[in-house]
């Protein structure tokens, strides 16, 4: 756990200003490029990778010091990706031979750096506790570690016998056996009658009410608006559900329309990639974020916006988060 220490909290204060400069670095490099002029952003791309590294660096060293990749550890889920970005060059010369001046890097070549950097940025916001538009230190400076996997659950103990049930098997197993007798001849039985053409079809059980045709529920959708930590009137207005709350101010229980069961099984979706990252679903969707398609945006304010374009697009972000993830893992 991380200590109280004035040393302690001067390294959670470098953590936190280092990923802020990384932030601001990453942002204005991002506007250079769209403005077309790649020289400069490829400088402050690479400015803001080494404030990451430094950042890592400082939770795994305790103290800050040279933006060096050796210095952190193979179990950091972070440094396989930190190395690669650490392979760009940033500021290309120049000039050429003859004192003509070089090409500038083109778009291309900094978009991948630049999305890979957005996404690793956020994890360690995520994960350090830092407010990127706060001036105070990160809640934790303990380096990131991948989390512990669940031991399997033990298997339910055996029921034993009541001693009232003990005693009449015993009573049982007491009695003398029935000696087996010759099995009487039994006519074959008469073949099924076929049904006729006006025999009614037997009707399938009804749909239960309040479930729609994708086993989702109302209570599915509340379920999930009290993990995420959504208002009640804001999150039925994001499925589009007109009834509102009951006139007693509770919640209500309604059967989904097509339309709000697609929105609901999206958002479950949504919930089920968000725990498989280990995220915290209600923390992780409150926080602003730098890269497409938030834009500084909280992934929730994107959904409220756009509702299930919303919901798909914060999908495929977490969807490319987690493939980034898998292949530093392989």
């Amino acid at each position: 756990m991380t200590g109280s220490t004035p040393r302690r909290t001067a390294v959670r204060q470098a953590i936190s200003s280092l990923l802020r400069l990384a932030s601001g670095d990453a942002r204005d490099a991002q506007t250079l490029v769209e403005a077309g002029s790649t020289r400069n952003a490829a400088a402050l791309l690479r400015s803001a990778i080494t404030r990451l590294i430094e950042a890592t660096v400082a939770s795994e060293q305790g103290y800050t010091g040279p933006a060096e990749t050796h210095r952190i550890p193979e179990d950091n889920p972070l440094k396989a990706r930190l190395l690669r970005l650490d392979t760009f060059p940033g500021l290309p010369p120049a000039l050429r031979q003859g004192g003509r001046l070089a090409a500038p890097p083109s778009a291309q070549s900094l978009a991948a750096p630049l999305r890979d950097l957005s996404l690793i940025l956020d994890q360690l916001r995520q994960h350090f506790g830092v407010d990127p538009e706060g001036d105070g230190p990160a809640r934790t400076a303990d380096p990131l570690r991948p989390p512990p996997e669940k031991p399997p659950s033990p298997p339910p103990p055996l029921k034993k016998p009541s001693p009232a049930a003990s005693r009449r098997q015993e009573a049982s197993d007491r009695l003398p056996r029935a000696r087996p007798t010759a099995r009487a001849a039994t006519a074959p039985a008469p073949p099924a009658k076929r049904a006729s053409p006006a025999s009614k079809p037997v009707h399938q059980a009804a749909q239960p009410v309040g479930r729609s045709q994708q086993g989702l529920s109302s209570g599915t959708f509340w379920s999930l608006v009290d993990r995420w930590k959504l208002a009640d009137v804001e999150a039925l207005r994001l499925i589009g559900h007109k009834g509102g709350l009951t006139k007693k101010g509770t919640r209500p229980r309604f059967k989904l329309t097509e339309a709000e069961g697609e929105i609901v099984a999206a958002m479950r979706s949504l919930n089920e990639t968000m725990d498989q990252l280990g995220l915290d679903s209600a923390q992780w969707l409150a926080a602003p974020l730098r890269p497409e398609p938030f834009r500084g945006a909280t992934p929730v304010s994107v959904i409220r916006k756009r509702r299930l374009q919303g919901l798909r697009e914060v999908g495929r972000y977490l969807t490319q988060m987690g493939l980034l993830q898998s292949l530093d893992e392989t």
